[in-house]
């Protein structure tokens, strides 16, 4: 490639390159990857800008970065993988497997799928807390249930991956990040010291990013995104409890090509009749988070066929999964805005096929 941007395409896929140059170029993208596979093969594998904000550090073929919500799905396929083996049952209580949640109507499907009803923590909490697991989910399973379960729908912004996790130990005494490190992709829920010396350094696109990702989106997107103040803040997600602990609704660190090929072997992890269910829609209608109509399955969002999950601050991961020439897809970023960059890059990939 060049200076700016490094990897590959396949024949037919250069317009992708030119699309992902021009955003490095333009300063519009200041560090990111982006992977997609199509037919089977992994048809881009970009990379550039640099992986610091002092510029000293290339992005390479392997740097690792936040992903936010993109997280959120990766968490569920943990989880799947036990309801494939006969560990948990998706219809079971949470409280089967958690009894801290009492509530004997909330299910794993339910959890799962964005339902359960505990989308905001009502104890304040420091982020150092929010990255202690025990303190976390504590909190959030203390926390009033804000609608019946199975009874509306509303992303379950930070609480997602602690619900998932408790599940997940009470039924087998494994960790997300665990299960998800034996999938053999290059994406992570709590670092090694020696994978945290390849992330990202993440950085605001303005100084009021943060106050804008919280406020302005509703009273209880508030609620659930903006406890713990601060967490948003630069200091903390460059820090070592960030990149070490697990909060797995938000804090997985990935590279593009671990995601789309995490993507790309889906049917490989989970049996056809079960990865069919999860990423059927499970729940249609107006999300109470999102402010907006919303199709949920058991872990992604869908959108006309689309399936995946986008991070706030920008990066993605999913595509048509169910067609036999769909694509699978992920674009991450250390430059934390909106979604026009992988929004170009999607449209870019779509006019090639």
């Amino acid at each position: 490639m060049d200076d700016l941007v490094q990897g590959s395409v396949a024949r037919g896929f250069e317009p992708v390159a030119d699309a992902f140059r021009r955003l490095v170029e333009d300063g519009t993208e200041t560090g990111a990857s982006v992977a997609a596979y199509a037919g089977g093969e992994l048809v881009v594998d970009l990379w550039g800008g640099w992986a610091d904000a002092a510029r000293t550090r290339p992005w390479r073929a392997d740097t690792l970065t936040t992903v936010f919500s993109v997280s959120k799905p990766i968490a569920a396929l943990a989880v799947l993988t036990r309801v494939a083996d006969g560990r948990i049952g998706l219809d079971d209580p949470v409280a089967r497997y958690w009894p801290a949640f009492g509530d004997p109507r909330g299910t794993v499907r339910h959890a799962l799928s964005h339902q359960l009803g505990l989308p905001a923590v009502a104890e304040a909490l420091t982020p150092d807390e929010a990255l202690q697991w025990e303190r976390c989910t504590a909190a959030i399973f203390a926390s009033p249930l804000e609608w019946e379960p199975g009874t509306a729908v509303g992303e379950h912004a930070l609480t997602y991956g602690n619900i998932l996790g408790a599940i997940l130990r009470g039924a087998t005494g494994e960790t997300i990040g665990e299960v998800v490190r034996g999938l053999g992709h290059d994406v992570h829920f709590g670092l090694s010291v020696v994978d945290a010396g390849r992330c990202a350094e993440v950085e605001h696109a303005t100084p009021g990013w943060p106050d804008e990702a919280v406020h302005g989106h509703g009273e209880l997107w508030a609620r659930a995104l903006g406890n713990p103040a601060g967490l948003l803040d630069t200091a903390v997600l460059n820090g070592p409890a960030w990149r070490g602990g697990e909060l797995p609704a938000v804090n997985g660190h990935a590279t593009a090509r671990g995601l789309a090929g995490l993507y790309q072997a889906l049917p490989s992890l989970l049996p056809a009749d079960l990865l069919a269910e999860a990423l059927a829609p499970q729940v249609e209608g107006f999300d109470r988070l999102l402010q907006q109509d919303a199709v949920w399955t058991l872990g992604w969002r869908r959108d006309e066929g689309w399936v995946g999950m986008g991070g706030i601050g920008g990066s993605s991961a999913g595509g048509f999964l169910d067609e036999p020439g769909g694509y699978r897809m992920a674009y991450v970023t250390r430059h934390l805005a909106g979604h026009e960059r992988s929004n170009a890059l999607y449209d870019a990939v779509e006019a090639c096929l």
